[in-house]
């Protein structure tokens, strides 16, 4: 199921970016909020909006909204805010997490997986993580809160990943409402 969240946030990524912004650390961000209030984040140029609810059980759907905002010509910034019909915690939103970096580097037979920390984000675990195909990289950091996971990620050509330029974004990243 994870995987299909990303597989889906991919393919947006590449056919909702195709415009040439500046994501440079001196230029002006925009703070967003999500569509429902529930966090918010600065991007380096207004994001695009990608709905999707997939049905995972009878009568249960996962909801999810991509964020997606390009990079100057380098790549895209993306926020997923998914939410799921049940609150996870404890082992389950580690397993979660694990599960969800599972499936990115399964995504593609080019994918590897160059590192990945257990964080915490407000008190929650978090999947901090760099996996690598042969020309690109998807950089990240993903947090499971009750129902809800936030992935922050950057993806672009591997000689462009700037480590500056997301830690930048994933710190502006702010929960407001915690399930």
């Amino acid at each position: 199921m994870k995987a299909w969240i990303f597989s889906i946030g991919l393919m947006a990524m590449q056919l909702c970016c195709p415009s040439v912004m500046s994501a440079s650390l001196n230029e002006g961000w925009y703070q967003f909020s999500s569509k429902d209030g529930g966090c918010s984040i600065s991007f380096p140029a207004q994001p695009n909006l990608v709905q999707q609810s997939i049905q995972i059980a009878e009568g249960q759907y996962l909801h999810y909204d991509i964020y997606l905002a390009p990079m100057e010509d380098k790549g895209v910034c993306m926020l997923l805010v998914a939410t799921y019909p049940i609150s996870l915690s404890g082992a389950q939103e580690v397993a979660g997490l694990e599960g969800l970096l599972k499936g990115i580097v399964g995504h593609h037979i080019d994918n590897k997986l160059i590192f990945s920390r257990l964080v915490e984000y407000a008190g929650h675990p978090a999947m901090n993580f760099l996996v690598r195909s042969l020309s690109n990289y998807f950089r990240g950091q993903a947090v499971m809160i009750g129902n809800k996971l936030y992935l922050v990620a950057m993806e672009g050509r591997k000689s462009e990943l700037n480590e500056t330029v997301f830690e930048r974004f994933l710190e502006s990243l702010k929960i407001h409402n915690r399930n």
